[in-house]
């Protein structure tokens, strides 16, 4: 799975801190912090001149980058046992899983996209197994943050997702479940929250095969010490669910006048576009989770797009970030239109809408009236489908 960096960048906070007439020093950062740095550079890395996307030598320098970065990252992971900074690259490892490439069918000069790569599956089950390890090594740690936690749990379940399209085979949440109670024995306490909370919702998001163990699973937790620490989850969502409802009656009046220049050119203009189901998606090359549920929406659009089905993209990324938007919106093979002004969380439609943490996806019915805030997985197929039917 191809990702951008998947930890939130947050802003710089300049605090103008004035002693005797000067300003607070910052502490020197730690040479693994600089080390981490200059791995997510290389990361970063665009191919040589006259390499372009799409041709044979464009994948090939993206593969071997991907490789060199993590096995650099798992490097790192052994030389600071003690930096957090070792989660950041071991995580964003995930999102950035190699293709190992072993050649090209003869159909990539008219079609060059990964569906006409050579790959060799062996390498890459092998280093999703591994990957599998490390990142439930990462859930496991006790000096890990949530978002470590929650972005490396989010992979797994993406990836198990994907394993389960390409098999045509349902979707196996035991492995999952063996995790979510390993974390109570471990941690149960706050947390351990983000990885229940995921784990409740991949079980709800396939409501036709797990609705009874979510429904047993949350009984369950209500006699672990956890229920204390998820109880003070569940005020502080139902909170946040009561401020985003009133956002959302914000957003249900005015995101059809949602028009722009997308940054390929292409005009937008929601009001024209009533008659078709349209999602929403404010998102970054950055967010993991967005990345996570890629694969997905591609899926739908792909299903559903002649019958009426319409992506809108409002990018979150930053000026400075705008040729990587532009690569990874080519590379990862996303036709729809993308908002991107380079303000990050200061996006217009960002500020308009109150958005303040992404993915954030709203599903629209063919009147421009917001019919879903939750549409993912195995939900955002079921509401289309029935969106278009009315």
């Amino acid at each position: 799975m191809r990702g951008a960096i998947w930890i939130r960048r947050w802003l710089p906070l300049c605090g103008m801190l004035f002693a005797l007439g000067g300003f607070a020093a910052e502490p020197a950062p730690t040479e693994a912090k600089l080390e981490r740095d200059a791995l997510f550079e290389f990361w970063r890395a665009k191919p040589p001149a006259g390499v372009e996307h799409p041709s044979r030598e464009y994948w090939i320098f993206e593969d071997g980058k991907y490789q060199d970065f993590a096995r650099k990252a798992r490097l790192f992971f052994s030389k600071y046992p003690d930096s957090p900074e070792r989660y950041d690259l071991i995580v964003q490892s995930g999102y950035s899983t190699p293709y190992f490439i072993r050649g090209f069918k003869p159909g990539f000069d008219r079609e060059p996209t990964q569906a006409n790569f050579i790959v060799d599956h062996a390498a890459r089950a092998a280093f999703v197994d591994e990957q599998m390890k490390l990142n439930t090594a990462v859930i496991e740690a006790p000096d890990a943050t949530d978002r470590h936690r929650g972005g490396a749990f989010a992979w797994m379940l993406a990836e198990a997702r994907m394993k389960a399209r390409r098999e045509s085979a349902p979707l196996d949440l035991a492995p999952f479940r063996a995790i979510a109670e390993r974390m109570i024995e471990l941690y149960p306490d706050s947390r351990s929250v983000v990885v229940m909370t995921e784990y409740l919702n991949a079980l709800r998001a396939e409501s036709s095969r797990y609705e009874q163990q979510a429904s047993e699973f949350e009984t369950m937790l209500q006699s672990t010490p956890l229920a204390a620490a998820m109880k003070e989850a569940a005020e502080k969502q139902k909170v946040a669910r009561e401020a985003a409802a009133e956002a959302a009656r914000v957003r249900a009046a005015r995101i059809g006048s949602i028009q722009f220049t997308a940054v390929d050119g292409r005009n937008v203009d929601l009001a024209k576009m009533r008659g078709k189901v349209v999602l929403v998606d404010f998102w970054a090359t950055w967010c993991g989770p967005c990345i996570a549920e890629l694969p997905n929406v591609k899926k739908v659009y792909a299903a559903y797009n002649d019958a009426g089905f319409e992506v809108i993209g409002i990018s979150l990324d930053e000026q400075k970030d705008r040729q990587k938007l532009l690569d990874f919106v080519a590379g990862r093979e996303m036709p729809w239109p993308q908002h991107f002004d380079g303000k990050g969380f200061n996006n217009e439609y960002a500020k308009a809408f109150g958005i303040n943490a992404i993915p954030a996806m709203f599903l629209l019915d063919k009147e421009g009236r917001v019919a879903a805030a939750d549409a993912r997985g195995e939900k955002l197929h079921t509401e289309v489908k029935r969106l278009l039917a009315q």
